[in-house]
């Protein structure tokens, strides 16, 4: 259908279409189809390489739209006599990486770490 964002004749979108302009589900819902496109292989070479060129700037716009939504995101909290104030909201703690371990080694106890979470009383979060 012209005019929602379906594919041209022949399956590849017109180089210059305005990615940036596309909203968060809009990008990921042509990126989806981008993707069931390849997986088929139902499509000539050059389609391919441009249907993954426009893929990856999709994927990059989609990343790009969720690291400004993320900036925004603050959170609540309850602060000193019960009032409510908002924060921005801290990304969480970066995962510790584990070592590998072969299979059938012998599992060893990780090292205690004293960095406990800690907590503010005046900034108890909902």
């Amino acid at each position: 259908m012209k005019g929602d964002g379906s594919e041209a004749a022949g399956g590849a979108r017109p180089a210059g279409d305005d990615i940036g302009g596309l909203s968060y589900e809009r990008a990921l819902a042509e990126l989806d189809q981008i993707i069931e496109r390849l997986e088929r292989g139902a499509v000539a070479l050059d389609e391919a390489i441009a249907a993954y060129e426009r893929g990856a700037r999709l994927a990059q716009h989609c990343g790009s739209l969720l690291d400004r939504t993320e900036q925004k995101i603050t959170q609540l909290v309850v602060g000193a006599g019960g009032r409510i104030m908002e924060k921005p909201l801290a990304p969480e703690r970066e995962a510790v990486e584990l070592p590998l371990v072969p299979p059938g080694a012998p599992l060893a106890r990780a090292p205690h770490r004293g960095d406990a979470l800690e907590i503010d009383p005046d900034e108890i979060p909902f």
